[in-house]
């Protein structure tokens, strides 16, 4: 029997889904996680604590699934030599250096070298999405580039990206449940991302402020997680658009969450930064016509979907178009390969084939 350890320091989010997702399809695995709060610290310690955990479980484990956030080589030290000695995959969720904080430049390109020195110590690695390894790569041999030895570093790239591939998430349509009911007439724009910079907000907000200008009559849902110091833009958009709000904050039932997704119309992605986008694909999933970019991971996962934009003014006109004229589409079907029921099954055979 395959025991398989899945080791996680950041348990929030997509990374908290994606382990309770695996622990429902995998029923060998045993989870290891810290609470998903300052990551800083979870990639710079979290290492330590959780090799305890498993040095005290005595459970047994033939493979390690470990992802991004954790500081592998450190974690392997702080292992028992039977622990250390199984096979460790590592699962690229997202990585530190397609965006660094440029606050504080040497600190933050700490992180990015855990990134690299994990992917050097795994057996394999895994990424989300063709865009995300792709970009990780080129990121990474630029990032190298002014630390003393680079050359030596750098090398070393060729042999990490033989042993990756792409394994992308899953999304479980019994829980969204895909019917296409409760839509009213007024066309209804969903966001439901998290409020941050790399989301674009201001993009999103201003084409709506425009179409509001312009006399169009709309309904705004805006979910997704918020912070202390979300961009200003979300202040300005819940006192300008505040006659069109119908939802306004994060969601804590995903149940309730899934519902509220299914009275949507569109929804206009404005992102700048994305590796594979579970919340664009629940949303599609539940029937939501997509508006894309033409950027990053979205025209790999959505090759069926006819219309990508190229820019901020393009996304406007398509919007405006949509809601004049209430043509949405459902894409739903075009999502159906990345159900749990198949995704699952590709992780219990990679990771079989690991063990054999």
């Amino acid at each position: 029997m395959t025991n398989i350890a899945i080791i996680e320091p950041f348990y929030s989010g997509s990374h908290k889904y994606w382990v309770d997702r695996l622990s429902q399809h995998l029923p060998q695995l045993k989870s290891f996680t810290l609470p998903g709060r300052h990551w800083k610290w979870r990639m710079a310690a979290g290492a330590q604590e959780l090799a305890e955990k498993v040095n005290n479980s005595n459970a047994d484990i033939s493979v390690f699934l470990v992802t991004d956030m954790l500081d592998l080589p450190k974690f392997k030290g702080f292992l028992s030599p039977e622990y250390a000695a199984r096979p460790m995959v590592l699962y690229m969720h997202e990585n530190q250096v397609s965006y660094p904080n440029q606050k504080d430049v040497d600190t933050d390109r700490h992180y990015g070298l855990i990134n690299y020195q994990s992917v050097c110590a795994s057996h394999e690695v895994w990424f989300n999405s063709e865009f995300h390894r792709q970009s990780f790569f080129s990121n990474m041999r630029s990032f190298l580039h002014p630390f003393p030895d680079s050359k030596l570093l750098i090398n070393r790239l060729d042999d990490v990206y033989r042993k990756t591939q792409v394994v992308p998430l899953g999304i479980d349509f019994n829980e969204i449940n895909p019917v296409l009911v409760g839509r009213g007439s007024v066309p209804r724009i969903l966001w439901n991302n998290r409020w941050e910079h790399d989301k674009n907000p201001e993009a999103f907000f201003r084409a709506l402020m425009n179409l509001k200008d312009r006399g169009h009559a709309f309904e705004l849902l805006v979910c997704g997680e918020s912070y202390s110091k979300s961009p200003r833009i979300f202040q300005e958009a819940r006192k300008d658009l505040s006659a069109y709000i119908v939802h306004w904050g994060f969601v804590e039932s995903r149940n309730q969450y899934f519902e509220l997704l299914k009275t949507c119309h569109v929804l206009p992605v404005t992102n700048n930064q994305e590796f594979f986008g579970l919340s664009v694909m629940e949303a599609i999933a539940a029937g939501v016509h997509p508006i894309l970019p033409n950027r990053l991971s979205y025209p790999e996962l959505y090759p069926e979907i006819p219309f990508f934009y190229e820019s901020d003014s393009e996304l406007e006109s398509e919007l405006e178009g949509l809601i004049s004229s209430g043509q949405f589409q459902s894409f739903s079907n075009s999502v159906k390969s990345y159900d749990w029921s198949e995704v699952g099954e590709t992780y219990k055979r990679l990771i079989s084939d690991i063990v054999d």
